[in-house]
C-alpha cells in the first residue's frame, strides 16, 4: 500500500491548488498557474515527504515556530554563553501561548572559552504568578501593555503556525508591528536574527526542508540606529561623582570610576571578579570568565587605589553574626546590576536638573568614555589600547573611540583639549573628583548630625520696645 499519492489539483478561481494527506500530516497548498504548476509542486513535496524518516522530530507540518523554539532552546542554549538574551525574546513567543518558559540555570562545570563547554541547564517552568507592579510604575506599564498589543497579537499568531507555513510575509508582519508601536532598530534586529537562526537550525540539524526558504530573510527592516559616540566628560564626572554618593548604592561610585579606569564592561566587575583574582605585584585583574573569554585587565594607579579603598570597606565593615568574615572568594562587588543601574537612573536624573546635565547617558558609555580616554593618552597605539579593553579586533575596538571634532581641532593648534570637556579621567584624575564628593558628603552630614539649638519663642514687642539688635546699632 502506497502511503504517498499524487492528488489531483482542484480549480480555485483563477488558479489551482490541491489537497493530499501523507505521512498522517494533511497538507494544502493553493495559487499555481497552471495544473502542470500544481503537479510539479505537489511531486516534490511528495518526494520530500519520503524522507520523513531522516527528519527529526514530527517534521515541520506538525510542529509550530512555539514548539521548534523549544526544541532549538534545549538543543543550542546550553553551548551559548550568552544565552539570557535569546531566551528572553524566545519566551516572548512561549508566553503568548500560555506554554512553560526557559529557565536557564548556570552549569556546575565547563571548561571555560573551549569549544563545545557547557555553560547553562535549560529547563521549562511554568509560570504561576503575576508580577505585582508597584502604583508609581502602574500608569508606565499600562502604556507599555497598550503599545505592545499588536505586537502581541502579531507574534501569537507567528508562534501558532506550522513552520511549514512560516512566510516572509508572516515574519514581514511582526516586523511592522513592532516598527509602527515605536521600538527601536536594534532590539527588532535582534528578535529577526532569532527567528532566522531557529529556520536555519531546522533545516541543517533536523533536515527539515520546509518552508522552501529561510522567512526571516529579505525583509523590510527598520534603519539601525546610529552608533554610540556619547562619553563623560571630567565636569561631567565631578558632577556625576557627588549625584552617585547620594543614589543609595554604597558600591555605585567605586564600580563606575573602576569602570572608567579600566574600560571593563559592568557584568566584568560584578559578576566575575573575585579579590583572589588581583594581583597586587603585577597590577593585574585577571577574569577568568570575560564576554570573549578570560583575560587579564592592566590596572593603572587609580584603578588600585580604588580596590585598596574597597578591601578596606570589605575587611573591616561590620558584619551580621551569621555571616563568614572576609575571605578573598568574596566577590569584589557584593552588589546586583539591578541596583547599580536604579543608582545611575537617580544619579543622572540628578544630574540633568542641574547645571551639568548628562543626558540619556548610560552605565556602558563609560566603556566609550574610558576607551577615547586612552586613546588620546597613548596617542592612538592601538596594540596598547586593545590590552586594556580586551577587544579582539580593530574594527571593534575603533567603534568605541569616539575623539571629537573640537579635540583635533585643538590639537592641531598645538593645544591641550579643555580638561573640563576632555574624557573623564584624562589629564584628570577620577578617583580624586570621587574622594572629593565623598568628603563633602561626608562633611554634610556630620552638618546635619549636630542638634541645632532650640530657638527661644520670640517675645512679644510693644510699641515702646525696642529690638536688642537695634538698640546695639543705635549705640
Amino acid at each position: 500500500m502506497r502511503r504517498c499519492t499524487m492528488a489531483k489539483p482542484i480549480r480555485e478561481g483563477t488558479g489551482w491548488a490541491f489537497r493530499l494527506r501523507a505521512h498522517g500530516q494533511d497538507i494544502y497548498q493553493s495559487g499555481f498557474a497552471s495544473q502542470a504548476a500544481a503537479n510539479k509542486a505537489q511531486a516534490k513535496l511528495l518526494a520530500e515527504l519520503k524522507l520523513k524518516d531522516q527528519a527529526a522530530g514530527q517534521g515541520p507540518f506538525k510542529t509550530t515556530v512555539a514548539a521548534a523554539f523549544m526544541h532549538y532552546a534545549r538543543e543550542r542554549l546550553p553551548y551559548l554563553k550568552g544565552a539570557r538574551p535569546d531566551s528572553l525574546i524566545i519566551n516572548r513567543y512561549l508566553r503568548t501561548l500560555n506554554m512553560p518558559v526557559i529557565r536557564l540555570t548556570p552549569a556546575d562545570d565547563h571548561n571555560s572559552g573551549k569549544k563545545g563547554s557547557v555553560y547553562w541547564e535549560v529547563s521549562f517552568v511554568v509560570e504561576e504568578y503575576t508580577r505585582a507592579i508597584p502604583q508609581s510604575l502602574a500608569k508606565h506599564r499600562s502604556a507599555q501593555e497598550a503599545r505592545a498589543e499588536k505586537v502581541d497579537e502579531a507574534r501569537r499568531r507567528l508562534a501558532a503556525m506550522p513552520m511549514a507555513q512560516v512566510t516572509a510575509h508572516a515574519v514581514q508582519a511582526l516586523i511592522d508591528a513592532r516598527r509602527a508601536a515605536g521600538y527601536k532598530a536594534a532590539p527588532i534586529a535582534n528578535e529577526r536574527a532569532e527567528l532566522r537562526r531557529l529556520f536555519n537550525h531546522a533545516r541543517n540539524r533536523w533536515n527539515w526542508t520546509r518552508p522552501l526558504s529561510n522567512p526571516a530573510t529579505h525583509l523590510d527592516m527598520p534603519e539601525p540606529d546610529p552608533p554610540r559616540d556619547s562619553i563623560l566628560t571630567n565636569a561631567q564626572w565631578e558632577n556625576l561623582s557627588v549625584a552617585l554618593c547620594q543614589a543609595g548604592n554604597e558600591y555605585a561610585p567605586s564600580l563606575f570610576c573602576l569602570m572608567l579606569e579600566t574600560a571593563m564592561r559592568s557584568c566584568e566587575p560584578l559578576t566575575t571578579a573575585r579579590w583572589r583574582h588581583i594581583n597586587w605585584t603585577r597590577n593585574i585583574l585577571t577574569l577568568p570568565d570575560a564576554k570573549s573569554g578570560g583575560r587579564d585587565v592592566p590596572l593603572g594607579p587609580d584603578a588600585i587605589k580604588i580596590l585598596r579603598q574597597l578591601e578596606t570597606h570589605a575587611k573591616t565593615k561590620r558584619r551580621k553574626p551569621d555571616q563568614a568574615p572576609w575571605s578573598i572568594d568574596d566577590p569584589i562587588f557584593p552588589t546586583t546590576y539591578e541596583a547599580v543601574k536604579k543608582a545611575w537612573a537617580v544619579a543622572r536624573k540628578t544630574c540633568n536638573a542641574g547645571d551639568t546635565p548628562i543626558g540619556d547617558l548610560g552605565i556602558h558609555d563609560l566603556r566609550h568614555t574610558s576607551a577615547t580616554r586612552y586613546a588620546l593618552h597613548f596617542k592612538g597605539d592601538l596594540p596598547v589600547i586593545m590590552q586594556i579593553t580586551g577587544h579582539k579586533t580593530t574594527e571593534m575596538a575603533m567603534r568605541y573611540i569616539n575623539i571629537k571634532a573640537d579635540t583635533v581641532a585643538h590639537m592641531l593648534h598645538g593645544r591641550e583639549p579643555d580638561i573640563a570637556d576632555s574624557p573623564a579621567g584624562y589629564r584628570a584624575s577620577t578617583v580624586q573628583a570621587l574622594d572629593k564628593a565623598q568628603l563633602a558628603l561626608e562633611e554634610a552630614k556630620k552638618q546635619t548630625s549636630v542638634a541645632p539649638l532650640r530657638r527661644l519663642p520670640r517675645p512679644h514687642l510693644s510699641n515702646n520696645v525696642v529690638p536688642l539688635h537695634t538698640q546695639r546699632s543705635a549705640a
